[in-house]
């Protein structure tokens, strides 16, 4: 899996969506971190991840903000980025943006209309 930084991930999650017009599924997934993950995964790469350094460093428990782990999968290629607190509102822009620019590939549910059986 590729960790990249926000806007790299944006162009990469653009391609992935653009692949997938022919065939296949994108998979994306968010989820907040929280300081015990972000304490492991510095502990496995020797160094804090991008946008975990405002967690750790900070000791006021009520103020936390952590960063959001964004991760996204296309056939058999993974990718993922760190979203640090400050710079999460202009990721969601971008991340909307893009999501709107692909809805058309969407395909509409067909709805039958269920014929209800008169009794005798």
């Amino acid at each position: 899996m590729k960790e990249l930084d926000p806007l790299t991930f944006t162009v990469e999650l653009g391609q992935f969506y653009e692949k997938s017009k022919t065939s296949g599924n994108v998979y994306v997934t968010m989820k907040r971190m929280t300081e015990e993950k972000l304490i492991k995964v510095a502990k496995m790469k020797k160094e804090i991840p991008r946008g975990g350094d405002a967690v750790i460093g900070n000791l006021d428990i009520d103020n936390v903000q952590y960063p959001c782990l964004v991760r996204a999968t296309y056939k058999k290629n993974k990718i993922s980025t760190i979203i640090a607190p400050d710079d999460f509102n202009r990721f969601q822009n971008a991340y909307s943006t893009i999501i709107r620019a692909y809805m058309d590939t969407l395909k509409k549910r067909d709805r039958s209309k269920k014929i209800k059986k008169v009794s005798k």
